[in-house]
């Protein structure tokens, strides 16, 4: 099964423009031959998930945001995110949930504060870029989230200052990971190198410079230990198995361990500075067969889990972890600005999306 994108018209006229720095061309997928819908039985911020047992060390902490991308497409985001919370907690992490249209600046600063990996699904808006020679850290390199003057719904939008770009500017100044945290990103433009759909596919050169713009605030200025950006189906969700899973293997390796993975497509860039980061770059066929830059890297290969993001959570521990009936309840909406991992061992709600039926298939949106 594959999916196919079909650009949204009106009138016979794409839908992008050229003040919107994420068109969502693509944010309609039929699958061929049939299109499947999957009603998920599952009631975000309702139902409470199972808590964690702590081992010996303290339990690996994840924050999954995804930020408005349409009525649509957000759905669709939604669990791929539900799936690679499924993956985390089943290595034993707690995991705080920041989605649309709870997705706004104190709950996710909220979800963050602690996290040893951060995964965001939504819009991006990176450089390279055709909108503006000079890069805006106001709102580049970060997130899009439910803005001030948020609806209350996943139509949330640029147009109106429903949706808001929270660039890498304020992600630094605001957002308190755990030291040698991950930043993970999923399907979000220009993040892995590749442009916006409408757009001419990225060069070598686009590809590194908009990678190296993403992975910069992280990695530099933020104390994290890796980045990852990926746009294929489940992708977040494949790399959270290997670095949870697999603690003491290598970033390396565990970039290595995605199923679309293909070695002749891998390029690897030294860092400029001189150190033992690296930049890697992963050109292949997606999409329907359109070559671009979807899976990249930056940081030390060689690093692992166990070393770097998981170092105050043993590989010991984080194996020994078991799954127990929940302890209290999920912390939901607006309460949860107010959140505190280490209050409770159980998985935090943060918001109360309900996940609707979404279309399903081997693809993965954009």
């Amino acid at each position: 099964m594959v999916w196919h994108p079909v650009a949204l018209t009106r009138e016979g006229v794409p839908l992008a423009s050229p003040q919107h720095p994420r068109v969502l061309v693509w944010s309609v997928f039929v699958q061929r031959p049939a299109v499947i819908l999957v009603a998920l039985a599952l009631a975000v911020g309702l139902a409470v998930q199972p808590a964690v047992a702590r081992g010996a060390g303290q339990a690996p902490r994840v924050a999954i945001i995804v930020g408005p991308v349409g009525p649509e497409l957000t759905p669709i985001y939604i669990q791929l995110a539900e799936a690679a919370a499924r993956v985390a907690e089943s290595h034993g992490a707690v995991v705080a949930r920041a989605y649309s249209p709870y997705a706004h600046a104190s709950n996710v600063i909220a979800a963050v504060e602690g996290a040893n990996a951060v995964v965001y699904f939504g819009h991006g808006v990176g450089s390279p870029n055709p909108y503006s020679a000079t890069p805006n850290p106001a709102t580049t390199n970060g997130w899009g989230l439910n803005g001030p003057g948020r609806r209350g719904d996943h139509s949330d939008s640029w147009k109106d200052s429903s949706l808001k770009y929270f660039g890498e500017a304020w992600i630094a100044e605001h957002a308190r990971p755990a030291p040698g945290w991950v930043m993970i990103y999923s399907n979000a433009c220009y993040a892995a190198g590749a442009p916006e759909p409408w757009m001419e596919p990225a060069t070598a050169d686009e590809a590194a410079a908009r990678v190296r713009a993403y992975s910069a605030t992280p990695l530099a200025r933020m104390g994290a230990s890796a980045f990852f950006a990926t746009d294929f189906y489940e992708g977040a969700a494949h790399l959270l198995n290997s670095l949870l899973g697999n603690p003491t293997t290598s970033y390396g390796e565990a970039f290595a361990t995605e199923p679309a993975f293909e070695a002749g497509a891998l390029s690897r860039i030294a860092d400029p500075a001189g150190g033992t980061g690296e930049l890697w770059l992963h050109r292949s066929a997606y999409f329907d067969g359109r070559m671009d830059y979807w899976y990249a890297f930056a940081g030390d290969p060689a690093e692992s889990p166990a070393t770097r993001m998981l170092a105050g959570t043993t590989a010991a521990a984080v194996q020994s972890m078991t799954v127990v009936p929940p302890t209290g309840d999920a912390v939901t909406g607006d309460r949860a600005a107010a959140l505190d991992f280490g209050a409770a061992a159980l998985t935090v709600l943060v918001g109360g999306a309900t996940v609707e039926p979404v279309v399903t298939g081997a693809g993965s949106p954009r």
